[in-house]
């Protein structure tokens, strides 16, 4: 192998190096980048469900107000909180602030699945950048030792040595 075959091959063997390198890399950067959107993702749907917890809280103290108004309301018109009708509309009204509070801890709930659905698949596109990377890695690594073989190694079984008898000078026919 003369000595520019011999830069060549370890030019190519750099070359097929820096992009097995570089290949890996990216599934690093790649793999980082859906973490974060992962942990994200799951820092959104811890909040979706803490606001919903506080939304939820506020429309019971809404609820627990509205019904301290029916009863002053009930007390000064000289009526009777014992008396059908009002237990009627208090249970009404305590049904409904019940009703709006669970529906806020449900849309929480609701948001929350969505932001864990999408963290899932955060981590999973993590993991597989990091598989495909691998395996870009590895397909060129082979590709660059095939490519390296097939200039260099079938070329030196070609040039084998030259024969010693030499072909008489024919001239011009």
């Amino acid at each position: 192998m003369s000595g520019f075959e011999l830069i060549a091959g370890l030019a190519g063997l750099a070359g097929t190096a820096m992009q097995v390198a570089g290949t890996m890399e990216q599934g690093r950067e790649d793999k980082a980048r859906y973490q974060y959107e992962q942990k994200v993702n799951e820092q959104q749907a811890d909040e979706a469900v803490a606001a919903s917890q506080r939304d939820a809280a506020q429309r019971y103290k809404e609820g627990q107000f509205l019904l301290s108004q029916q009863r002053a309301t009930v007390a000064g018109s000289g009526g009777s909180i014992s008396d059908a009708s009002v237990i009627d509309l208090m249970g009404d009204t305590a049904d409904a602030t019940a009703y709006a509070g669970q529906s806020e801890i449900y849309k929480g709930e609701q948001q929350a699945r969505g932001y864990n659905d999408a963290a899932a698949v955060a981590g999973y596109n993590a993991n597989s950048a990091m598989k495909a990377a691998r395996i870009a890695a590895a397909g060129q690594l082979f590709g660059g030792v095939s490519s390296m073989f097939s200039r260099f190694g079938q070329q030196s079984a070609k040039t084998a040595p030259a024969s010693t008898i030499k072909q008489p000078y024919v001239g011009p026919r």
